[in-house]
């Protein structure tokens, strides 16, 4: 399983990074009335937020490298509570986020393309889309199935439960 999770985050970054690469810099159409390429350099974070705020994106950058090592290790040692479908976000989170730090550490900001025309949403790019659908899936898994709360129960168990004393005795 962690050889499919390996997979699908390497394949998440590089998804990100080779339309970063095709896309970026060729603004117009793509799917009239619904979406467009408009290239933004995003030096804030998510949305803009906190553009030009150097210090600030530095410390989420570090932040995001921080919480990237926590999944990875999450991943690893609790492999064996974890379903196909939850290793699965996991990967596409680890992945996306990598995409874009690849971008922020390489080029001190992240390039966004991505723009809809239908409603009124800031411009984002594979990356995010890889993170907030594995983000917003893994969420629905770990709140609304029994085997999300099996691997919640395992990642933080139950002290008051490990420490109750039998009832039979």
């Amino acid at each position: 399983m962690l050889i499919v999770c390996i997979i699908i985050a390497v394949f998440a970054a590089a998804a990100d990074q080779v339309t970063k690469a095709l896309i970026f810099g060729h603004d117009g159409a793509f799917i009239p009335g619904l979406i467009r390429f408009e290239s933004v350099e995003n030096r804030g974070m998510v949305w803009g937020l906190g553009n030009g705020m150097n210090g600030f994106t530095i410390a989420i950058s570090v932040f995001t490298v921080f919480v990237i090592a926590i999944l990875i290790f999450v991943m690893i040692k609790y492999r064996a509570h974890m379903t196909k479908l939850i290793g699965i976000c996991l990967a596409a989170i680890i992945g996306g986020a990598i995409g874009n730090l690849i971008d922020r550490f390489a080029l001190g900001f992240v390039r966004d393309f991505i723009c809809t025309e239908f409603i009124s949403f800031p411009v984002f790019n594979v990356a995010d889309c890889f993170v907030t659908c594995g983000a917003i899936l893994l969420g629905v898994l770990l709140i609304f199935t029994k085997s999300g709360h099996r691997f919640v129960s395992a990642v933080f168990p139950d002290e008051k439960k490990k420490n109750a004393p039998s009832e039979v005795e």
